[in-house]
């Protein structure tokens, strides 16, 4: 009994194409994933806030009702976090984007040169970092507005300007952003 006549094919032709496709088109088709989900996330922020202010208009609306509630400045500090924080998610999801574009087209140079490629992973590496603190520097000015907020808020609410509990709470808001302040210094020492 003789073996079974194995079929005659152009292995090499079809194992190119196949790497081929894979090389270059799977990072477009990952990058476009990562927008597509990018775009959702930012959708569902957009909503979550939306809701988030129809349900502090309603509250406030009950409250103003109601002659023994406390005053409404909870209320509007608490919306504003929540916008806050949607600031800063949209702009961490801008990073994620941002990240893997640059990945996919490390990628798409990779299978197109291996050595260009090791020199675009050093550059793609240090545009990481730098745009990890440009985030968390965004994040910074974003703590920052909002604890400008909180005090202005606070102390427009229970009427402290010009009293000793004013310069307290000025004192203690300055010490903050200098926190912030160094925290940044930080963050550009780490990127040079």
């Amino acid at each position: 009994m003789s073996p079974t006549p194995k079929a005659a094919r152009e292995p090499a032709a079809q194992e190119t194409a196949e790497k081929k496709w894979f090389g270059e088109q799977f990072p477009a088709l990952f990058f476009s994933g990562v927008e597509r989900i990018a775009e959702l996330e930012k959708r569902g922020l957009d909503l979550a806030v939306a809701q988030n202010a129809e349900v502090t208009e309603a509250w406030k609306n009950m409250a103003q009702k109601t002659p023994w509630a406390p005053g409404l400045f909870l209320l509007d500090l608490a919306t504003k976090g929540w916008e806050r924080y949607a600031d800063t998610r949209r702009a961490a999801i801008d990073a994620v984007v941002e990240q893997s574009r640059a990945l996919a087209e490390m990628s798409r140079e990779r299978s197109a040169e291996t050595g260009k490629a090791n020199e675009s992973a050093t550059t793609y590496v240090q545009q990481a970092v730098e745009r990890s603190v440009g985030v968390q520097k965004r994040v910074l000015d974003h703590t920052a507005a909002h604890a400008k907020a909180v005090f202005d808020t606070f102390r427009n609410q229970f009427g402290l300007n010009g009293a000793p509990a004013d310069a307290a709470a000025e004192s203690f808001r300055k010490g903050v952003d200098t926190v912030i302040d160094a925290q940044k210094e930080l963050l550009d020492i780490a990127v040079h």
